[in-house]
C-alpha cells in the first residue's frame, strides 16, 4: 500500500523577475486547461508562453518555492493548511486542508463500545405530574420519582448513532424500585413511543431488533409508580463478541515465499496470521511457474493459513493500464481452474488508490466512474474467486463507491490507519455497518511499516505581504508558496506548523502496543457477522 503522496513538479525559468504563471497542456500533468484537458504548470519570468493560460503573480520568480491547484470550484476561506515535507529544498505539497470559515457541525459517531456515554449525555425530563427529579453529577446520574399513575422518566440522547453490532446495555446502578429501560429511534420518537428493552438490574440488557440504529435518538428509563430513586454510575455498550476471523498481512515481495516458502509459513504461525496476501508473479502466458506457487499454496493450507494475491498500483485505473489489469485477474482465475483444490488460490485482493494519481484531486467524481468500470470488469475477469478492495476509511459514507464496490467486490479491507483504539473503532464501524446491510466481508487494517514524518503548516488570511498566495488560473486557482514574503493576488500569512512524526498512524515504533492493542479490536468488530479479521500492513 502505498501512502497518499501527490506531487506537482515546479519550473522555473530564467533570472529573477516579475513572475508569471502558466498553465500548459501536458497529458501527464496535474492541473486543467480551461478545455479539460490535462495540464503542467510552469513558473517563469516571461509574460507568455505557446499555447499556454498564463496570469503574472505579482512577486518575483525568485521569491516562489512550489505551487499546487486546487479542483475547479475550491475556495478557500480564511485558513489553509498543507501538509508536505521539505525535499530538495522545496516544500513539497502532498494534501492541502481548506478549512470553512464557519465550522460545520459534527456528524453522529458509533457510540463506542466500554466507555461510560453518561459524561457526553443530554438529560431531559418528562412527565405530566412533574413528578421526577434527575441530574447528571458528573460521570453519574441520579433521579428520584415520586408516586403517581402516568408516565415519567428521563430521555438520554447524545452524539452517537448505534452500530449494527449486536450490543447489550450494561447499568451500574443502585436502584430502589423498578425502573425499566427503554430505546427510540426517530420513528419511534417522533410516535412518542419507545422499544422496550427491560429492567434496569445486574445483567445487561440486549439492544431490540428491528431498530434502526443510524437514526438513534434517545434511551429511556421510566418512573415506577410508587416513590422510587436511582442512581446510575455508568452505562455502557457492550458488544456480543463471537469467534474473529483470521488476522492477515501482506507479502511484496515475491521471493520472500519463493525462496524459502517453509520460513515465511513459520513465522506467519508464531504471529498468529492465518492470511497471507502475497505478490504472484505472471507473464502474458498466466501465473509464472504455477507448480511453485501450487506447492507453497498446499503447505500453507496444510497449516490452515489462507493465500490470496495482492496487486496494488494506482495507475491501473488509467484507460490504458486497465486491460493489464483485468488480465492479471484472469490470469489467476486461470491457474485456479487447472489447480487442485488444496493448491488453490483463496481469493484476490487489488489495491489501486485512484486518488494517489496527480489529476485525481481535480475531478475526482470521474476518476472514481474509471475506478468503479475497473471493479466491475475485475469482478467479470475473476469468476468464482473472491475478490476484495483496498480503501481508505475516509471513504465511509461515499454511498456512491460503496454501492458500487458492493456490486463488484465480495468484501473490503479498510486502511484504518491510526494507533488510537478509539479512532481505529469510529472509523472502522461504518464499513462494518455497511458491510452488515450489504452482504460483505470488511477486514481493519493498521499499519506497522516506517512512514516519513511530513510537516503541517497554517496560513491565515492577510492583507499584508504572504508567505502563500492564491491565484486564479485558468478553470481553478493555484496555491503559491513563497519563500520569502511577497505581496500579489490573495496573500496568506504562515502563522505555525507542527511536525507529524507518524506515531498517531502506525505502530513501527510501538510493536507492543500493537499486540496489546489487536485481542481488544478483534473481541469488538467481532460482534459484527461482517467483520472478516484484523491486517497488519508493514509486519514483516
Amino acid at each position: 500500500m502505498v501512502r497518499l503522496l501527490f506531487i506537482l513538479l515546479l519550473a522555473v525559468t530564467g533570472p529573477a523577475r516579475a513572475a508569471w504563471l502558466h498553465l500548459c497542456p501536458d497529458e501527464h500533468g496535474a492541473a486543467t486547461m480551461p478545455d479539460g484537458r490535462a495540464a503542467r504548470i510552469v513558473v517563469s519570468g516571461q509574460p507568455s508562453m505557446p499555447a499556454c493560460v498564463s496570469t503574472q503573480i505579482g512577486v518575483d520568480s525568485a521569491r516562489v518555492d512550489t505551487v499546487y491547484p486546487l479542483p475547479a470550484g475550491a475556495r478557500p476561506e480564511d485558513t489553509i493548511l498543507l501538509l508536505g515535507s521539505v525535499k530538495d529544498g522545496r516544500f513539497d505539497v502532498s494534501e492541502p486542508t481548506l478549512p470553512p470559515a464557519k465550522p460545520l457541525p459534527e456528524p453522529p459517531a458509533p457510540m463506542p463500545f466500554h466507555a461510560n456515554l453518561l459524561p457526553q449525555s443530554t438529560l431531559r425530563t418528562f412527565g405530566a405530574e412533574e413528578r421526577v427529579q434527575a441530574r447528571l453529577n458528573g460521570t453519574a446520574l441520579e433521579l428520584s420519582c415520586r408516586a403517581g399513575q402516568r408516565p415519567a422518566g428521563v430521555l438520554l440522547s447524545g452524539p452517537w448513532y448505534l452500530p449494527r453490532a449486536p450490543a447489550a446495555l450494561r447499568a451500574q446502578a443502585n436502584a430502589h424500585g423498578s425502573f425499566e429501560l427503554q430505546v427510540a429511534d426517530t420513528a419511534h420518537a417522533r410516535a412518542e413511543s419507545a422499544v422496550p428493552m427491560g429492567t434496569i438490574g445486574a445483567t445487561a440488557l440486549p439492544l431490540p431488533s428491528g431498530l434502526d440504529g443510524a437514526q438513534w435518538r434517545h434511551f429511556v428509563i421510566n418512573c415506577p409508580n410508587a416513590d422510587a430513586s436511582l442512581t446510575v454510575a455508568s452505562l455502557t455498550l457492550e458488544p456480543q463478541a463471537r469467534a474473529p476471523g483470521p488476522r492477515a498481512t501482506w507479502i511484496w515481495r515475491a521471493a520472500q515465499w519463493q525462496d524459502d516458502g517453509d520460513a515465511l509459513l513459520s513465522w506467519a504461525r508464531e504471529q498468529g496470521i492465518g492470511l497471507l496476501f502475497i505478490t504472484v508473479p505472471t507473464s502474458a502466458d498466466g501465473v509464472r511457474e504455477p507448480e511453485q506457487l501450487a506447492s507453497f499454496v498446499q503447505g500453507a493450507h496444510r497449516q490452515h493459513i489462507a493465500v490470496w494475491s495482492v496487486d496494488g498500483d494506482p495507475h491501473m485505473v488509467l484507460p490504458s493500464e486497465q486491460a493489464a489489469a483485468v488480465r492479471l485477474a484472469q490470469a489467476y482465475a486461470s491457474y485456479n481452474s487447472k489447480a487442485d483444490a488444496a493448491a488453490r488460490l483463496d481469493g484476490i485482493q487489488f489495491d489501486i488508490e485512484p486518488y494517489l494519481l496527480g489529476q485525481y484531486h481535480l475531478a475526482p467524481d470521474a476518476w472514481n466512474q474509471r475506478y468503479l468500470a475497473l471493479a466491475q470488469a475485475l469482478r467479470a475477469a475473476a469468476g468464482p474467486l473472491h475478490l476484495d478492495f483496498v480503501v481508505p476509511f475516509w471513504w465511509a459514507g461515499r454511498d456512491d463507491l460503496l454501492a458500487g464496490l458492493a456490486r463488484a467486490a465480495d468484501g473490503l479491507t479498510v486502511m484504518d490507519y491510526r494507533t488510537d483504539p478509539g479512532q481505529v473503532h469510529r472509523f472502522a464501524a461504518p464499513f462494518l455497518d455497511w458491510a452488515q446491510a450489504a452482504g460483505k466481508q470488511v477486514r481493519i487494517a493498521l499499519e506497522a511499516g516506517p512512514i516519513e514524518p511530513q510537516t503541517q503548516r497554517r496560513y491565515v488570511r492577510t492583507s499584508g505581504a504572504g508567505d502563500l498566495l492564491v491565484v486564479g488560473l485558468g478553470p481553478q486557482q493555484v496555491l503559491v508558496t513563497l519563500r520569502k514574503p511577497g505581496v500579489g493576488a490573495q496573500p496568506y500569512r504562515l502563522s505555525g506548523s507542527r511536525e507529524l512524526d507518524g506515531s498517531a498512524t502506525t505502530f513501527s515504533a510501538d510493536m507492543p502496543g500493537l499486540r496489546e492493542m489487536l485481542p481488544a479490536l478483534e473481541r469488538d468488530f467481532s460482534a459484527w457477522p461482517s467483520f472478516g479479521g484484523m491486517a497488519v500492513h508493514g509486519l514483516r
